[in-house]
């Protein structure tokens, strides 16, 4: 019977584990949408909303939500007391792990990614086109367009397991 419960309690815990390994964390910028949003696979969202000049930061995680406004700090913080000095000892610098972060950095996937550009001068879009088009890479994400639209769509993932890897391999 105990032992029962223990493998249960076991297996749920290593299922829960292995879900926030797997479960992907997503960037999204979309600025046709006004879509701005961090997200963790159904663990937390935050999301970036832009109303009538203001802007909200909306968290979710789990069954929990809070609305920040970061334009209208709030006044009932207390100030705090300054400590008094103490001899600060010194550290010994550390270079930051350059390889490491590349690492980390290259396991992000774009999953998705269009840019439309107007510099607003019909001289400079019509340098600019034909660069564009004659190089394929940017030939399928970028255009420049003679409308006055400029929009940008990005969608970036990643899983921690991908992540933590990387680090760590590197």
């Amino acid at each position: 019977m105990v032992l029962s419960i223990i493998v249960i309690v076991a297996s749920v815990l290593l299922a829960l584990v292995v879900w926030v390994l797997i479960a992907p964390l997503s960037l999204k910028a979309d600025t046709y949408r006004n879509e701005y949003y961090l997200s963790w696979g159904g663990i937390g969202k935050a999301e970036l909303i832009s109303v009538a000049d203001e802007i909200v930061i909306r968290l979710r995680i789990a069954f929990w939500k809070k609305d920040f406004y970061p334009l209208h700090p709030s006044t009932a913080r207390e100030k705090k007391k300054p400590k008094p000095k103490e001899e600060k000892k010194r550290k010994s610098q550390q270079t930051f792990p350059f390889r490491r972060a590349i690492k980390a950095l290259k396991s992000f996937s774009i999953k998705y990614f269009r840019l439309e550009v107007d510099t607003d001068d019909f001289i400079w879009n019509a340098y600019l086109w034909p660069v564009v088009y004659w190089i394929e890479p940017l030939r399928r994400h970028v255009t420049v367009n003679f409308q006055g639209k400029n929009e940008c769509r990005l969608l970036i993932q990643n899983r921690i397991w991908r992540l933590a890897w990387a680090w760590l391999s590197g």
